[in-house]
């Protein structure tokens, strides 16, 4: 379960292994972590590293030591940050995405750039058409997929800093960790280019005519087909895996 440590950035790997096994549930809520000295030995790590490390998870709001009791898994969907998405993104030890929360990751694009576009709309002035034609145009080259993936996340940057709301802007950073650990998968539930491509068209037509309404609906629209191809995507899966199950 625990694999021990070398002496380089030894905190930061003490706290990658417990969190990841707070989030699969090894480690469950209320449950009491290992007593600090076996960890530490578990770990192969000096106790002040390991002290370190759990202040560490103790300000992501993943646990919390007490004098006398010991350090205890919290209830992180009630006391953890938005921070904690890209992490509960990756399901398994192989890294292999949990698809319920890469639903939910969707979902929340949606409607956060929904919003932003709503936004954005309303605030836009020249340059910011201009800095978004020039990430469109980008797109409208001959790309890979790969390329396009990132170069729709560039145009939504551009939108969201266009809407001119700093929350939005620090939360679109933690969309952008989740969609880059896991580009390979959002590739497959990303449309196709030429329907990213109008996308692009129809947002900033919709920002120079100031048509909040319109901009959002193009952006809805689009983002809604994302989720509609993860969902057609997860009933395939499970489909091969029915049929794998049965032919053994």
């Amino acid at each position: 379960m625990l694999k021990p440590i070398g002496k380089q950035r030894v905190a930061e790997e003490i706290v990658q292994q417990l969190r990841s096994l707070i989030l699969r549930g090894v480690y469950g809520i209320g449950d009491k972590l290992p007593p600090e000295r076996k960890l530490a030995e578990d770990l192969g790590v000096n106790r002040a590293s390991l002290r370190e490390a759990i202040k560490s998870l103790e300000q992501m709001g993943l646990v919390k030591t007490r004098q006398g009791d010991g350090t205890r898994v919290l209830p992180f969907m009630e006391t953890a940050g938005v921070e904690l998405v890209s992490h509960l993104v990756t399901g398994t030890p192989d890294g292999i995405p949990n698809a319920d929360i890469l639903g939910d990751v969707l979902e929340f694009r949606r409607i956060f750039a929904r919003d932003v576009a709503q936004l954005a709309a309303e605030r836009a002035v020249a340059e910011d058409i201009v800095r978004l034609e020039e990430v469109a145009k980008k797109a409208d080259a001959d790309v890979t997929p790969d390329e396009m993936l990132k170069l729709d996340f560039e145009f939504y940057v551009e939108l969201t800093r266009t809407a001119r709301n700093r929350v939005f802007q620090l939360l679109i950073n933690t969309i952008r960790v989740a969609v880059q650990a896991h580009a390979a998968f959002f590739a497959q539930v990303t449309p196709a280019a030429a329907i990213q491509r109008k996308c692009h068209r129809d947002v900033i037509a919709g920002l120079k005519a100031k048509d909040a309404e319109r901009t959002g609906k193009a952006v809805n629209e689009y983002m809604l087909q994302a989720q509609q191809m993860l969902t057609t995507l997860l009933a395939a899966l499970s489909s091969s895996s029915d049929k794998a199950a049965a032919n053994k």
